[in-house]
């Protein structure tokens, strides 16, 4: 029972050692409505350059061999649904099709956030990868881009440390 409690509070820390190395990051995309937020590692920075009015967020580490990634928000008027969970078999395929054009062997998979945004990880199988995470809420794609260097294969490594950034996603609605 000892050692059970032992355990038990060891993880208890290092989770709070893992959110204190978290730095809450509020990335501005002009969306109307809403702001995003993320918690960021301390090896990781954000960088929003603006090309013709269009803010560009990019999000690099310290370490070279973790991936790029790139976040964006664009208005629809296709989709009017809440959340990409709110979408049929049907307009997934197409929006699958619509988002994967340009890579070479695509696939998807369904996945929900820990905050519980629905999201599409759509992943090109091929030797110049790149990944995509795509969210809908309210009108908006909100979309994480995820590549390596010259588009180098993606590994796991690579998706899993996009996914724990887009875990930490938060949609705080503005007034």
């Amino acid at each position: 029972m000892k050692k059970l409690i032992a355990l038990l509070l060891a993880l208890c820390m290092l989770t709070f050692v893992t959110l204190a190395a978290a730095e809450p990051v509020k990335l501005t995309e002009n969306a109307s409505g809403f702001d995003l937020t993320m918690e960021l590692p301390d090896n990781a920075t954000v960088r929003v350059e603006t090309f013709d009015d269009v803010p560009y967020t990019f999000i690099t580490f310290a370490d070279a061999t973790l991936p790029k990634i790139y976040v964006s928000v664009a208005a629809t008027e296709e989709y009017d649904v809440s959340s990409i969970a709110d979408l049929s078999k049907e307009d997934l395929e197409t929006l699958f099709a619509t988002v994967s054009a340009d890579m070479d062997d695509p696939s998807y998979e369904m996945r929900k956030t820990d905050n519980g945004y629905d999201y599409m990880l759509v992943n090109d199988n091929s030797e110049t990868d790149s990944a995509m995470l795509l969210l809908l809420y309210q009108g908006y794609f909100i979309q994480m881009t995820v590549w390596n260097d010259q588009y180098a294969v993606l590994g796991d490594d690579d998706i899993t440390a996009a996914e724990l950034l887009i875990n930490t996603l938060t949609i705080v609605p503005v007034a």
